[in-house]
């Protein structure tokens, strides 16, 4: 396991996800705000989804697709990759995501 200090996440590189740990608490009212999390970045935002206490956002990056998954009750972060291919590019996301400003 790689971990990586982040803007606001602490990144945990695992097998086919990385597991992120916010440095401090985020309210689930600003995770459904969490597209502009990735503006501006070279991760590409999809469709968000919701509900009562989870929330997941389809990602691109580098033309593979990720999900990014936050639980409210376990104050759970990560994000898994959907392919091989974007497996293979967990390490480099896990930089993209250390320039992420959590707002």
């Amino acid at each position: 396991m790689n971990t990586e200090a982040t803007n606001g996440l602490i990144v945990q590189i695992e097998q086919k996800q990385l597991l992120l740990t916010p440095l401090w608490p985020i309210r689930f009212e600003q995770v459904l705000n969490c597209k502009q999390w990735f503006t501006p970045s070279t991760i590409t935002t999809g469709t968000l989804a919701y509900g009562a206490d989870r929330v997941e956002l389809g990602l691109s990056y580098a033309n593979e697709s990720f999900t990014f998954c936050y639980e409210d009750y376990s104050e759970s972060f990560w994000v898994t990759a959907d392919s091989v291919g974007a497996a293979m590019l967990l390490s480099d996301l896990a930089k993209e995501f250390s320039s992420l400003e959590i707002r």
